[in-house]
């Protein structure tokens, strides 16, 4: 009966330190994700896309889908000029995380700025044919 008692505590004290163990203490909140200006942010001229410095980088890192729905790379850098229209956007197509990515120019008239992405006016195919980067 000992052994039994003695045992049936020891189960106890065990069990009750699992359940301690697997209690968890809040998660801190999520650090605030910064997405990109809606498109209503944005002003459209007639004479083409304006942006801010801010709202220009805010586009850096993002996707860009070509006309067919494909991801087809990523924004390296918007270009702007002393007004800050944009001139061009540059992206790294094709590659794996940055090693074998193509780095490529796209005119403004090939590209639109939709929610968090960048799609082109272009198929996957024809994005292989825009202009390259020469570092």
């Amino acid at each position: 009966m000992n052994k039994l008692l003695g045992a049936t505590a020891l189960a106890i004290v065990l069990g009750a330190t699992a359940a301690v163990a697997q209690t968890t203490s809040p998660a801190s909140p999520p650090a605030e994700k910064m997405s990109p200006p809606a498109a209503s942010t944005t002003t459209v001229t007639k004479n083409g896309l304006v942006l801010t410095e801010a709202q220009a980088n805010a586009w850096v890192k993002k996707a860009v889908y070509s006309s067919d729905g494909k991801n087809v790379g990523e924004v390296t850098a918007l270009k702007r000029d002393a007004s800050g229209k944009v001139a061009e956007l540059q992206a790294g197509i094709g590659g794996f995380i940055g090693i074998g990515e193509t780095q490529v120019r796209v005119t403004p008239a090939q590209f639109k700025l939709e929610n968090d992405r960048v799609v082109l006016s272009l198929t996957a195919e024809q994005v292989k044919a825009l202009p390259k980067i020469v570092k």
